[in-house]
């Protein structure tokens, strides 16, 4: 699940989804640069975003009130029917 993702289902700013990303790998004592990736907007600029893994993006939004929590379970429960079929 990308930052960007995150930042369009939450409603944040994508700087504050990222800026909250790198909270979360100081206090889990992980390296953000695993998670690190690019995207290009729409002027063709590269620029950076996260890409978490479910685990990892789980972890982040535990921390965030319920309406958020649901979004974001619903995001993998939708991704993981589309890849594997259940």
């Amino acid at each position: 699940m990308s930052s960007r993702e995150i930042a369009e289902l939450t409603g944040k700013q994508h700087k504050h989804v990222m800026r909250d990303i790198e909270k979360m790998c100081i206090q889990l004592e992980i390296d953000s640069a695993q998670f690190w990736a690019e995207y290009r907007d729409s002027t063709g600029r590269s620029l950076p975003c996260f890409n978490l893994d479910r685990y990892h993006a789980e972890v982040w939004v535990a921390g965030y009130e319920q309406a958020i929590k649901k979004k974001v379970a619903r995001y993998w429960s939708r991704h993981l029917f589309l890849v594997i079929g259940y």
